[in-house]
C-alpha cells in the first residue's frame, strides 16, 4: 500500500503540517510555528532557498531576539534540525550556533555548520563562489535533548553569540531515541582493539583488526556507543557481523568512514555513519559502501549522512537488503545498485536532500562485458527534498518493481519517478513496474531543457522495447504534467492504468516531439479536468484512451 502521507496542497503556499508516517519521526514546520521573524513567501523558483524548502517556504531569524517556536505534540528527546547558514566567501563554510530554549528556559547550544551545503555554477558543482549559481543551501543537524513531552514549547532562538548573519530554519523533526541496544554475547569490541570513543584519534587500524579477527573467528563485530574516527582508506569488508548499539548511540564519523566490499556477504546494522564529504568528485568512491557486496548481504537501522553516495554496489551484488535505514545530506545518489547488481531490495527507508538520484538502479554498457541488473526492488521508501535529479530513477535491465513509495519535493531535473534508456545503460530485456506510488510537488524544469513530469519517461540512448507498467499511481500538485515522455529512442509498450492527479497546472499526460512509440491508459481521475487530457505533440506515438476521463 501507498503509505499514508498527510497531502498539502502546493499550488498556493500550503498549510504544511506533520508528517503522519511509519517513521518514528514527527516534523514540524518552521512557517505553522509561533515566530517574530520573517517567513518567506512561497517559491518554487530554482536557484531559491525557497525551491529547496520542505514545502517551499521557511523561516529566517536574522536579528538577535528573532525566535521560532513549536509546539509539541508527541514526546521525544532526538531533535534533528534542517536549517541553512551563509557560506564562507570563499567557500568552505562557516560554523554558527543557535540557542535551544525548552518552555522558556535556555537549555543548549546546537552546533551549525555551511561547510556540507553550498554549490555553485554547473555539474559537478564546485565550492567556489565565484561561479555563481549557488544552490544545495540546507543542511542539518541532531541533538539528544532531555525528554520533552506534549505541550512542551520548543523555541529555537537567535543569541547575540550566534554569529551567523541569518539562519533560515526549514523544520524539525523529534523523536524518542531507543535505549542503547546492549553489547551480543560473544562478541569482540571495538574497544577491545585499542579504539577509545570520543577521543579523536584515527580508529581506522583497530576497526580493520577488530573486522579481521571477527570474520576469521565467526564472531559479531561489536562497535560500542560513542563516536569512532576513521580517517584512512576505505575499511575492506570480509565476511563478518558488524552490530552497533543503535544510530543514535554508536557513530562512525571522520573525514572517510567508508567501507569496500570484497565480494563476500555482509550484516550491518544499527549504527550512524556521518562523514565529511562536501565536494563531488565521481573520480573518487567517496561513498559509505563501495563495490562487490556478495550474494545476501543485510544492512539494517543504519543513518548516512555528508558521503557521496550511501550505497554504490557494483558487479557481484545480489539478494542485498537495505530496511529501514536513512540516507540524507549526500553529494549524489543515495543509493545506486549498479554494474549489474540484481535481485536486491531497498525497503521502507527515508532519503532526503541528495544531489542527485535518491534511489536507482542501473546498468551501464562496459564495454563487450556489461551485464544487466535484473529484479531490483524499491518498496514503500519515502524520498523528499532532492536538490537535484530523481526520487527513484530506472536505467536499464528487466524485472524491476517500484511499489508503494512517496516522493516529495523535487527541485530540479527530478521526477518522482523515472525510467529512462540514458547513460548508456544496456538495452531493457524484461518489464518495469511502478506500482501504488504517490507522487507530490514533482517534476518542472530539467536539464535537457524540456518540462518534466511528476514520472517522466526518457527513450533517449535506445528504444525501450519491454513494457514499462505505471498502476495506480496517485500524483499531487505536480510541477508540470503527472506524465511526461521524451524521445528519440522508442517507449514501445508503455501503461498507464488507473492513475489519478490532483492539483494539475495542465494537461495530465504531455508526449513531447521526438517521442515515439504507445501508450495504453485505463481509467484516470484528474482534477481538475483537464482539456486535453494528453497533449500529443508527436505524430510518431500512438495513443489507446480506455474509459480515460
Amino acid at each position: 500500500m501507498v503509505a499514508a502521507w498527510l497531502l498539502v496542497s502546493c499550488g498556493e503556499p500550503p498549510q504544511a503540517q506533520p508528517l503522519q508516517t511509519a517513521f518514528p519521526w514527527r516534523r514540524y514546520e518552521a512557517e505553522d510555528a509561533s515566530t517574530n521573524a520573517t517567513v518567506s513567501p512561497f517559491s518554487r523558483t530554482y536557484l531559491t532557498p525557497e525551491s529547496e524548502s520542505s514545502g517551499r517556504r521557511h523561516v529566517r531569524l536574522e536579528k538577535t531576539g528573532d525566535r521560532v517556536e513549536f509546539t509539541i505534540h508527541s514526546a521525544g528527546n532526538g531533535l534533528v534540525l534542517r536549517y541553512c547558514i551563509p557560506d564562507s566567501p570563499a567557500g568552505g563554510g562557516l560554523s554558527a550556533s543557535l540557542g535551544v530554549f525548552v518552555n522558556g528556559e535556555r537549555l543548549a547550544k546546537i552546533p551549525l555548520t555551511s561547510r556540507h551545503a553550498w554549490n555553485y555554477g554547473d555539474f559537478p558543482w564546485p565550492d567556489d563562489p565565484s561561479l555563481g549559481r549557488a544552490h544545495h543551501f540546507f543542511d542539518e543537524t541532531n541533538l539528544r535533548l532531555p525528554p520533552l513531552k506534549a505541550g512542551d514549547r520548543l523555541e529555537l532562538r537567535k543569541e547575540a553569540d550566534d554569529n551567523a548573519d541569518y539562519v533560515l530554519v526549514d523544520f524539525v523533526e523529534l523523536e524518542s531515541i531507543p535505549a542503547p541496544l546492549p553489547q551480543p554475547m560473544g562478541s569482540l569490541s571495538l574497544c577491545d582493539f585499542g579504539a577509545t570513543p570520543g577521543d579523536g584519534r584515527d580508529d581506522a587500524a583497530a576497526l580493520r583488526a577488530l573486522l579481521e579477527t571477527a570474520s576469521r573467528e565467526g564472531r559479531t563485530a561489536w562497535i560500542p556507543e560513542g563516536v569512532f574516527e576513521l580517517n584512512g582508506e576505505r575499511i575492506p569488508l570480509p565476511r563478518v557481523k558488524i552490530q552497533g548499539a543503535g544510530m543514535w548511540h554508536s557513530r562512525l564519523g571522520g573525514s572517510r568512514p567508508m567501507f569496500a566490499g570484497t565480494g563476500q556477504a555482509v550484516e550491518i546494522s544499527d549504527l550512524g555513519i556521518f562523514g565529511d564529504t562536501n565536494v563531488r568528485n565521481d573520480a573518487s568512491p567517496d561513498n559509505a559502501f563501495h563495490g562487490n557486496l556478495g550474494d545476501g548481504s543485510v544492512f539494517q537501522n543504519l543513518w548516512i549522512e555528508h558521503l557521496k553516495c550511501g550505497f554504490w554496489t557494483t558487479r557481484g551484488t545480489k539478494n542485498m537488503r537495505l530496511e529501514r535505514s536513512r540516507l540524507r545530506n549526500l553529494m549524489a545518489d543515495g543509493l545506486n545498485f549498479c554494474n549489474g547488481t540484481s535481485q536486491s531490495t531497498v525497503r521502507e527507508c527515508h532519503v532526503r536532500n541528495c544531489g542527485d538520484d535518491g534511489l536507482a538502479t542501473w546498468s551501464p554498457r562496459e564495454g563487450d562485458s556489461w551485464v544487466p541488473g535484473v529484479g531490483n526492488r524499491f518498496l514503500g521508501n519515502l524520498v523528499e527534498l532532492q536538490w537535484h535529479a530523481n526520487g527513484i530513477a530506472i536505467y536499464g535491465g528487466a524485472d524491476h518493481l517500484v511499489e508503494g513509495n512517496t516522493v516529495i519535493g523535487t527541485v530540479f531535473s527530478g521526477g518522482g519517478l523515472h525510467v529512462s534508456s540514458a547513460f548508456h545503460c544496456v538495452p531493457y530485456s524484461g518489464p518495469v513496474r511502478l506500482v501504488n506510488n504517490e507522487i507530490r510537488d514533482a517534476g518542472g524544469d530539467c536539464y535537457i531543457g524540456q518540462r518534466i513530469g511528476a514520472v517522466w519517461i526518457h527513450g533517449k540512448d535506445s528504444d525501450i522495447q519491454t513494457p514499462v507498467v505505471i498502476e495506480n499511481l496517485h500524483v499531487i500538485d505536480p510541477r508540470g504534467p503527472a506524465l511526461s515522455i521524451h524521445g528519440p529512442a522508442k517507449v514501445a509498450d508503455l501503461q498507464l492504468l488507473h492513475a489519478g492527479a490532483k492539483g494539475l497546472p495542465g494537461e495530465a499526460v504531455h508526449i513531447l516531439p521526438g517521442a515515439s512509440g504507445r501508450l495504453r491508459m485505463t481509467g484516470g481521475e484528474w482534477q481538475p479536468q483537464p482539456d486535453p487530457v494528453v497533449k500529443n505533440e508527436s505524430s510518431c506515438f500512438q495513443v489507446d484512451l480506455e474509459a480515460a476521463r
